[in-house]
């Protein structure tokens, strides 16, 4: 009867040890929180870079676009570009009424990839032309992050 009780005893012994070694202990689950934390801190930053490429390349599309619908509206004009303070919306919509007016040139207001819509301005070295461009990120005109075409292409190696 000792030896029935004697391993009835281990036996309960094992299934006790075996229940409280069912859960992690502090230290497994820190080093697993701790290898996330290292494999996050070496991808976020990629995903990062790889957003800011994007919209950049976004915003490049767009501006391509609207100049594209420029050089359009010009043609169909005579070479006369429009006025820089309505050009985005000469090219939704005729203004007044203009018998050469062969629109609309765009679907809708070019947006870049912040909200902002896209805006002309007169383009000092190549004569009546406009410049498309883009606020940037702060939507604020005329800072150090207003995005213009040539910019995008010298930043990412574009147009060599």
């Amino acid at each position: 009867m000792v030896n029935f009780q004697s391993a009835r005893c281990r036996q309960q012994s094992r299934a006790t040890k075996a229940s409280r070694r069912s859960g992690f202990t502090l230290v497994e689950v820190l080093l697993v929180l701790a290898i996330l934390g290292a494999i996050a801190a070496m991808v976020v930053p990629d995903l990062l870079s790889r957003q800011n490429k994007a919209q950049s390349d976004s915003v490049l599309i767009s501006i391509k676009a609207t100049e594209q619908a420029l050089k359009m509206y010009a043609i169909d004009h005579g070479g006369k570009w429009p006025k820089s303070d309505v050009a985005i919306k000469t090219l939704l919509e005729a203004q007044g009424s203009d018998p050469q007016w062969s629109g609309p040139y765009l679907e809708s207001s070019p947006i870049d990839p912040w909200g902002y819509e896209l805006r002309c301005r007169q383009s000092k070295d190549s004569g009546p032309r406009l410049k498309v461009y883009s606020v940037g990120p702060d939507g604020k005109e005329s800072t150090d992050d207003d995005v213009f075409e040539k910019a995008i292409a010298r930043r990412s190696g574009a147009g060599k």
